[in-house]
């Protein structure tokens, strides 16, 4: 009999992974490409049929693998970004370029749906709508561009277009869906208040389940344009926080993952939804067991470090980028809101100065991030993931900054394995 394998996508801010596992967690093949994003201003925009494109292409490039070719795949599990959506036709044809969560347009619009939904903290997962959220981005599009919202028959988000073009299906789970803003954790179902001021109707969305609950098989088109001579079910496994969270080693409440990604996030389990929130803070269902999650987050972080490893250490590394911060510790921070010009300097100090003062800033929010997640839960363990945790500078500051015990895990690949962890919990 041959070994099972597992088609694991990990569609991140960044970049987007493909990897094959096998049931103990062991990753045989790992491919990875850049997220096709398109930012211009506060616009972060990505042509889905271009996306559609790089992931086949990665999944094709994993079976194409003699140590996988050997086994036989049992299923893809996808875990992705949220808030990231496109508006499509009947036949899932996208009408315009994707939105992602990044973008920052929809502030207006989220100003407004604050006053007509007082009592949004009480069962959305967020302390009031934000502009990166899908319902704050859809009410946008309404607004700004009305032929496309018209007609548009459905708004997937990214995970949710990706399934249909394989599988002629569309759904959702309730983690990533419930990360969008337009879902009512206590009615279970998408929000009719939201609904109404759209003017959109529960047809025009997903069927909406619990992560890794619902199997589909790859289409018979994509069977034979990929030449498997058999067809295998696609699982949505969640946000792909929660999948990193997993990886990292997160099991019971009180523990924390904290994720150096594009966003530095981190990330708890608690035992029932939360509704006293900040705005760095989500809550939601966590898609492992009955129990919930608390996220605090930092958008920018992975963004602004990298801005500066490539604008002041081009020709250098991570660790002397995070060295400033130690050379440097009577610097007062700064808030990481400035422009390619304010990256000119005079000396090579003055740059170091001011990453410094950047990393700062991180480190500050980083300790009052934790501070806040002790409110609610009792803080235990913390569990490190993220590719810029092999820095070895940065693991010396985590480590002299946190007082909790640090365990580090899959680093860079938590989301993979989490993803696994996140279907084998449901079978």
């Amino acid at each position: 009999m041959k070994k099972e394998i597992f088609l694991v996508l990990d569609i991140g801010t960044s970049s987007i992974k493909c990897g094959c596992l096998t049931s103990s967690s062991d990753i045989l093949v790992e491919k990875k490409e850049k997220f096709p994003m398109i930012h211009s201003g506060s616009s972060f925009e990505i042509d889905v049929v271009i996306f559609f494109d790089i992931v086949k292409n990665l999944i094709l490039q994993c079976l194409s693998e003699k140590v996988v070719q050997m086994g036989k795949v049992k299923a893809l599990l996808i875990t992705s970004q949220a808030n990231t959506f496109v508006p499509v036709t009947n036949d899932f044809n996208p009408l315009r370029k994707g939105i992602v969560w990044l973008d920052e347009r929809a502030k207006d619009e989220a100003d407004y749906l604050k006053a007509q939904l007082p009592d949004y903290p009480k069962y959305s997962g967020f302390g009031q709508p934000l502009s990166g959220l899908f319902a704050s981005k859809l009410l946008w599009l309404k607004k700004n561009e009305p032929d496309v919202f018209q007609k548009a028959k459905y708004f997937p988000l990214i995970n949710e277009y990706l399934v249909y073009q394989l599988t002629y299906n569309f759904y959702a789970d309730t983690t990533s869906f419930g990360m969008s803003g337009m879902y009512d954790f206590v009615q279970k179902d998408i929000n009719g208040k939201l609904l109404q001021i759209l003017e959109l109707t529960t047809d025009n969305f997903p069927t909406i389940e619990d992560a890794a609950k619902r199997g589909v098989l790859i289409s018979k088109e994509i069977s034979k344009e990929w030449k498997i001579p058999y067809r295998f079910p696609v699982y949505l496994c969640g946000n792909d926080q929660c999948a990193s969270a997993s990886g990292a080693g997160l099991k019971d409440a009180g523990d924390i993952t904290i994720n150096f990604g594009s966003a530095l996030v981190l990330f708890s389990i608690t035992k029932n939804i939360t509704t006293d929130l900040g705005v760095d803070q989500i809550a939601g269902k966590y898609p492992i067991s009955d129990d919930c999650f608390l996220l605090n987050y930092e958008p920018d972080f992975g963004i602004v470090i990298r801005d500066l490893k490539e604008k002041l250490f081009k020709d250098g590394t991570y660790n002397q980028l995070f060295q400033t911060y130690i050379d440097y510790p009577e610097i007062e921070e700064r808030t990481p809101d400035f422009l390619d010009n304010d990256l000119e300097f005079n000396t090579g100090k003055e740059a170091h100065q001011f990453c410094a003062s950047i990393i700062k800033y991180y480190v500050n929010q980083l300790k009052q991030h934790i501070i806040g997640i002790g409110q609610k839960v009792c803080v235990n363990n913390v569990f490190l993931s993220g590719a810029i945790t092999k820095s070895t500078v940065l693991l010396q500051i985590i480590k002299k900054e946190v007082k909790q015990t640090i365990i580090i895990n899959n680093q860079e690949n938590a989301g993979l394995v989490g993803a696994l962890n996140i279907y084998l919990s449901k079978i």
